[in-house]
Protein backbone atom coordinates (compact mmCIF):
# COMPACT_ATOMS: atom_id res chain seq x y z
CA UNK A 1 0.00 0.00 0.00
CA UNK A 2 1.64 3.08 -1.46
CA UNK A 3 -0.98 5.29 0.29
CA UNK A 4 -4.68 5.93 1.39
CA UNK A 5 -6.99 8.86 1.79
CA UNK A 6 -10.18 8.26 3.35
CA UNK A 7 -12.11 11.55 1.99
CA UNK A 8 -12.34 10.20 -1.21
CA UNK A 9 -12.51 6.49 -0.58
CA UNK A 10 -9.40 6.01 -2.35
CA UNK A 11 -5.85 3.72 -1.92
CA UNK A 12 -3.04 3.43 -4.26
CA UNK A 13 -0.94 -0.13 -4.13
CA UNK A 14 1.81 -1.59 -5.51
CA UNK A 15 2.16 -4.85 -7.61
CA UNK A 16 4.97 -6.51 -8.95
CA UNK A 17 3.92 -7.65 -12.40
CA UNK A 18 5.81 -7.07 -15.82
CA UNK A 19 4.27 -6.70 -19.15
CA UNK A 20 0.69 -5.81 -17.59
CA UNK A 21 -2.51 -4.79 -19.79
CA UNK A 22 -3.15 -0.93 -19.07
CA UNK A 23 -6.80 0.50 -19.24
CA UNK A 24 -6.46 3.98 -20.66
CA UNK A 25 -7.51 6.58 -18.86
CA UNK A 26 -10.76 9.20 -19.91
CA UNK A 27 -11.74 12.52 -19.05
CA UNK A 28 -14.97 12.74 -16.34
CA UNK A 29 -15.65 16.29 -17.59
CA UNK A 30 -16.37 15.20 -20.46
CA UNK A 31 -19.13 12.62 -19.58
CA UNK A 32 -22.92 13.89 -20.09
CA UNK A 33 -26.22 12.62 -19.17
CA UNK A 34 -27.32 9.38 -21.04
CA UNK A 35 -24.72 8.40 -21.94
CA UNK A 36 -23.77 4.52 -22.33
CA UNK A 37 -21.19 2.98 -19.66
CA UNK A 38 -20.32 -0.28 -18.77
CA UNK A 39 -19.60 -1.02 -14.68
CA UNK A 40 -16.65 -3.80 -14.16
CA UNK A 41 -16.02 -5.96 -10.63
CA UNK A 42 -16.41 -8.97 -8.96
CA UNK A 43 -19.82 -8.59 -7.68
CA UNK A 44 -21.52 -11.21 -4.73
CA UNK A 45 -18.39 -13.35 -4.92
CA UNK A 46 -18.66 -13.71 -8.57
CA UNK A 47 -16.05 -13.39 -11.33
CA UNK A 48 -15.57 -10.60 -13.40
CA UNK A 49 -19.02 -9.19 -14.14
CA UNK A 50 -19.89 -6.63 -16.66
CA UNK A 51 -23.42 -4.98 -16.63
CA UNK A 52 -24.46 -1.89 -18.69
CA UNK A 53 -25.91 1.56 -18.28
CA UNK A 54 -26.62 4.86 -18.66
CA UNK A 55 -25.10 7.85 -16.75
CA UNK A 56 -27.75 9.46 -14.97
CA UNK A 57 -26.59 12.32 -12.49
CA UNK A 58 -22.83 13.71 -11.92
CA UNK A 59 -21.41 15.43 -8.79
CA UNK A 60 -23.84 13.74 -6.79
CA UNK A 61 -23.31 13.63 -3.13
CA UNK A 62 -25.33 10.78 -1.56
CA UNK A 63 -23.54 11.40 2.38
CA UNK A 64 -22.06 8.04 2.27
CA UNK A 65 -18.54 8.53 3.43
CA UNK A 66 -18.94 9.01 7.39
CA UNK A 67 -15.05 7.97 7.74
CA UNK A 68 -13.03 10.76 6.19
CA UNK A 69 -12.94 14.19 7.94
CA UNK A 70 -13.76 16.70 4.89
CA UNK A 71 -15.20 13.76 2.63
CA UNK A 72 -15.08 14.95 -1.17
CA UNK A 73 -18.82 13.05 -3.03
CA UNK A 74 -19.18 13.95 -6.18
CA UNK A 75 -19.97 10.80 -7.82
CA UNK A 76 -21.14 9.47 -11.41
CA UNK A 77 -24.52 8.13 -10.87
CA UNK A 78 -25.48 5.31 -13.02
CA UNK A 79 -27.62 2.86 -13.30
CA UNK A 80 -25.54 -0.26 -14.22
CA UNK A 81 -26.44 -2.99 -11.92
CA UNK A 82 -23.24 -2.69 -8.82
CA UNK A 83 -23.07 -5.19 -5.78
CA UNK A 84 -21.27 -5.77 -3.04
CA UNK A 85 -18.01 -6.74 -4.60
CA UNK A 86 -17.62 -4.33 -7.31
CA UNK A 87 -16.56 -1.53 -5.08
CA UNK A 88 -13.01 -0.73 -6.73
CA UNK A 89 -13.97 -2.10 -10.19
CA UNK A 90 -14.19 -0.01 -13.53
CA UNK A 91 -16.91 2.93 -14.80
CA UNK A 92 -15.61 2.53 -18.48
CA UNK A 93 -17.21 4.57 -21.73
CA UNK A 94 -18.18 2.77 -24.74
CA UNK A 95 -14.61 3.27 -26.39
CA UNK A 96 -13.15 1.47 -23.67
CA UNK A 97 -11.73 4.37 -21.49
CA UNK A 98 -11.73 4.42 -17.32
CA UNK A 99 -13.95 7.21 -16.38
CA UNK A 100 -14.60 6.33 -12.80
CA UNK A 101 -14.16 3.80 -9.89
CA UNK A 102 -16.85 2.50 -8.71
CA UNK A 103 -17.50 3.13 -5.28
CA UNK A 104 -21.31 2.54 -3.69
CA UNK A 105 -24.91 2.16 -4.45
CA UNK A 106 -28.03 3.36 -2.78
CA UNK A 107 -29.96 1.11 -1.02
CA UNK A 108 -32.61 0.08 1.20
CA UNK A 109 -31.27 -3.67 1.51
CA UNK A 110 -27.82 -3.84 0.98
CA UNK A 111 -28.17 -4.91 -2.65
CA UNK A 112 -28.51 -3.31 -5.88
CA UNK A 113 -31.92 -1.05 -5.81
CA UNK A 114 -31.26 0.78 -9.15
CA UNK A 115 -28.45 3.03 -8.95
CA UNK A 116 -24.53 3.26 -8.43
CA UNK A 117 -21.80 5.85 -7.82
CA UNK A 118 -18.50 5.77 -9.11
CA UNK A 119 -15.46 8.11 -8.22
CA UNK A 120 -14.63 10.63 -11.35
CA UNK A 121 -11.47 9.64 -13.01
CA UNK A 122 -10.29 12.99 -12.79
CA UNK A 123 -10.23 12.98 -8.90
CA UNK A 124 -9.16 9.60 -9.08
CA UNK A 125 -5.53 10.93 -11.06
CA UNK A 126 -5.60 13.94 -8.92
CA UNK A 127 -4.79 11.76 -5.49
CA UNK A 128 -3.31 8.94 -7.02
CA UNK A 129 -0.77 11.96 -8.20
CA UNK A 130 -0.66 13.30 -4.73
CA UNK A 131 0.08 10.40 -3.01
CA UNK A 132 2.91 9.01 -5.44
CA UNK A 133 4.74 12.68 -5.21
CA UNK A 134 3.85 13.29 -1.67
CA UNK A 135 2.57 10.00 0.16
CA UNK A 136 -0.35 12.13 0.96
CA UNK A 137 -3.33 14.13 -0.60
CA UNK A 138 -2.74 17.55 -1.50
CA UNK A 139 -6.21 18.69 0.01
CA UNK A 140 -6.80 22.72 -0.70
CA UNK A 141 -9.46 24.82 0.31
CA UNK A 142 -11.76 27.98 -0.89
CA UNK A 143 -12.53 28.45 3.60
CA UNK A 144 -15.89 28.85 2.62
CA UNK A 145 -18.87 26.33 3.68
CA UNK A 146 -22.21 26.09 1.70
CA UNK A 147 -25.60 24.15 2.71
CA UNK A 148 -25.97 20.42 2.96
CA UNK A 149 -27.83 19.43 -0.55
CA UNK A 150 -30.26 17.50 0.76
CA UNK A 151 -31.99 20.12 2.99
CA UNK A 152 -35.40 20.49 1.96
CA UNK A 153 -37.06 24.00 0.87
CA UNK A 154 -38.26 24.63 4.18
CA UNK A 155 -35.20 24.02 5.95
CA UNK A 156 -33.51 26.80 4.05
CA UNK A 157 -36.53 29.06 4.29
CA UNK A 158 -35.62 28.66 8.27
CA UNK A 159 -31.81 29.54 7.80
CA UNK A 160 -32.48 32.07 6.05
CA UNK A 161 -30.36 30.75 2.41
CA UNK A 162 -31.67 32.29 -0.34
CA UNK A 163 -32.28 31.15 -4.09
CA UNK A 164 -30.35 31.67 -6.64
CA UNK A 165 -27.49 30.85 -9.35
CA UNK A 166 -24.57 28.85 -8.09
CA UNK A 167 -24.02 27.68 -5.07
CA UNK A 168 -24.47 29.77 -1.84
CA UNK A 169 -21.95 30.85 0.65
CA UNK A 170 -23.20 29.78 3.86
CA UNK A 171 -19.89 31.28 5.91
CA UNK A 172 -16.50 32.27 5.16
CA UNK A 173 -13.19 31.09 7.52
CA UNK A 174 -11.81 34.04 8.80
CA UNK A 175 -8.44 32.35 8.26
CA UNK A 176 -9.20 31.47 4.75
CA UNK A 177 -8.92 32.44 1.04
CA UNK A 178 -12.48 33.24 0.54
CA UNK A 179 -12.64 35.99 3.00
CA UNK A 180 -9.48 37.50 2.03
CA UNK A 181 -10.74 37.90 -1.49
CA UNK A 182 -13.65 39.92 -0.27
CA UNK A 183 -16.16 36.97 -0.74
CA UNK A 184 -18.99 36.89 2.00
CA UNK A 185 -21.64 35.31 3.51
CA UNK A 186 -24.97 35.50 1.25
CA UNK A 187 -22.55 35.74 -1.90
CA UNK A 188 -22.97 33.25 -4.26
CA UNK A 189 -20.25 31.33 -6.64
CA UNK A 190 -21.07 30.46 -10.34
CA UNK A 191 -17.70 29.55 -11.26
CA UNK A 192 -14.38 27.93 -10.35
CA UNK A 193 -11.41 28.99 -13.40
CA UNK A 194 -14.23 30.11 -15.82
CA UNK A 195 -15.86 26.46 -15.22
CA UNK A 196 -19.83 26.89 -14.46
CA UNK A 197 -20.95 24.96 -10.79
CA UNK A 198 -24.48 25.48 -9.95
CA UNK A 199 -24.46 23.11 -6.66
CA UNK A 200 -21.91 22.24 -3.59
CA UNK A 201 -20.75 19.08 -4.75
CA UNK A 202 -20.12 20.45 -8.21
CA UNK A 203 -18.06 23.02 -6.21
CA UNK A 204 -16.34 20.08 -4.12
CA UNK A 205 -15.47 18.18 -7.54
CA UNK A 206 -13.47 21.60 -8.81
CA UNK A 207 -11.35 22.32 -5.90
CA UNK A 208 -10.66 18.75 -5.50
CA UNK A 209 -8.39 19.13 -8.45
CA UNK A 210 -5.98 21.44 -7.11
CA UNK A 211 -3.68 21.64 -4.29
CA UNK A 212 -2.86 24.02 -1.34
CA UNK A 213 -0.61 27.23 -3.17
CA UNK A 214 -2.46 27.00 -6.12
CA UNK A 215 -4.02 29.80 -7.66
CA UNK A 216 -7.55 30.00 -9.03
CA UNK A 217 -10.76 32.20 -10.24
CA UNK A 218 -13.53 32.47 -8.45
CA UNK A 219 -17.16 33.83 -10.06
CA UNK A 220 -19.58 35.22 -7.40
CA UNK A 221 -22.67 37.00 -7.53
CA UNK A 222 -23.80 39.43 -5.25
CA UNK A 223 -26.82 41.72 -5.07
CA UNK A 224 -27.27 40.92 -8.84
CA UNK A 225 -23.69 41.43 -9.77
CA UNK A 226 -21.16 38.97 -11.07
CA UNK A 227 -17.51 39.71 -9.85
CA UNK A 228 -14.07 37.74 -10.53
CA UNK A 229 -11.16 37.19 -8.21
CA UNK A 230 -8.07 35.01 -8.07
CA UNK A 231 -7.56 33.39 -5.02
CA UNK A 232 -4.86 31.35 -3.58
CA UNK A 233 -5.68 27.82 -2.03
CA UNK A 234 -4.48 26.94 1.28
CA UNK A 235 -4.66 23.73 3.17
CA UNK A 236 -6.89 22.25 6.32
CA UNK A 237 -4.34 24.57 8.58
CA UNK A 238 -4.75 27.99 6.97
CA UNK A 239 -1.18 28.21 5.20
CA UNK A 240 0.04 27.42 1.58
CA UNK A 241 2.16 24.81 2.71
CA UNK A 242 2.46 20.90 1.18
CA UNK A 243 1.57 18.41 3.17
CA UNK A 244 3.82 15.38 3.46
CA UNK A 245 3.42 12.00 5.31
CA UNK A 246 4.40 11.41 9.09
CA UNK A 247 6.97 8.58 9.33
CA UNK A 248 8.04 6.58 12.51
CA UNK A 249 10.65 8.71 12.88
CA UNK A 250 9.15 11.99 12.61
CA UNK A 251 6.78 11.17 15.33
CA UNK A 252 10.20 10.28 17.41
CA UNK A 253 11.18 13.89 17.04
CA UNK A 254 14.76 12.63 15.23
Amino acid sequence: VIGTDANTDLALIKIDGKNLPVMPIGNSDNVHLGQWVLAIGYPLNLDVTVTQGIVSAKSRSIGINTKGSAPVEAFIQTDAAVNPGSSGGALVNTNGELIGINSAIASPTGSYAGYSYAIPVNIVNKIVNDLVKFGAVQRAYIGSSYPDERMSDDQKKKAGIMEGDGVYVNAVANDGSAKLAGIQKGDFITKINDVKISSGPELQEQVARYKPGDKISVTYVRNGKENTVNITLKNKSGTYDAVRTESALDKLGA
